[in-house]
């Protein structure tokens, strides 16, 4: 599912220090019609072989339109689909009331979502700002909105609070609003700056 290099902005890998069992190789491409986020995690859940790979497909705003996601779980197969309706989203063609009102999705095995929120705010230094996200939870590959809050505390630095939870962590962004540090949990150990516009 990773996107093709043609087009090409950026192409990243990060690996999850909080347990050293999760690499994810990312690329962000550009087209007429807009962005692509696409990735590919290779993790340990629990001790099982979890690979997943994913596709955001954003309009010229950033703004996600769909979501596909395959999981393979040990030998066991699963498939999802978001698209955006309107002010709600389809999950899997299927309307998801729950999810009325969520701006953008954020795919909890994979810090690239962040990005879509971190622009869709476009925060000035000092301000903060909280956006309800359709939170894709994995293996389980559940779905509920998620209250989150967004600090920018310098040029390239964010504070991003799960406001039910009370987690916060600092997350280092590059000029896409891509992560290359998120406390605790991933580190970008790779960048290759493609050619695309």
């Amino acid at each position: 599912m990773i996107r093709p290099a043609q087009g090409t902005l950026r192409r990243v890998v990060w690996r999850r220090v909080m347990d050293d069992c999760s690499f994810e190789d990312c690329v962000v491409t550009s087209s007429p019609d807009g962005f692509g986020i696409a990735g590919r995690i290779i993790a340990a859940e629990a001790d099982a072989p979890l690979v997943m790979s994913y596709d955001v497909a954003c309009d010229r705003s950033w703004s996600a339109q769909s979501v596909t996601i395959e999981q393979r779980l040990n030998d066991t197969p699963r498939r999802l689909t978001l698209a955006r309706a309107g002010q709600g989203w389809l999950v899997n063609g299927v309307h998801d009331a729950r999810l009325d009102g969520c701006a953008e999705p954020d795919l909890g095995l994979t810090p690239s979502t962040n990005a879509l929120a971190i622009r869709r705010l476009g925060l000035a230094i000092g301000r903060r700002a909280e956006i309800t996200c359709a939170w894709v939870k994995f293996p389980a590959l559940s779905i509920e909105p998620s209250l989150q809050r967004y600090e920018r505390l310098a040029d390239r630095d964010y504070r991003y609070t799960n406001v039910a939870s009370g987690f916060t962590a600092t997350v280092t962004v590059d000029e896409l609003a891509l992560p290359v540090s998120y406390e605790r949990i991933w580190l970008r150990i790779a960048d290759w700056h493609g050619d695309g516009q």
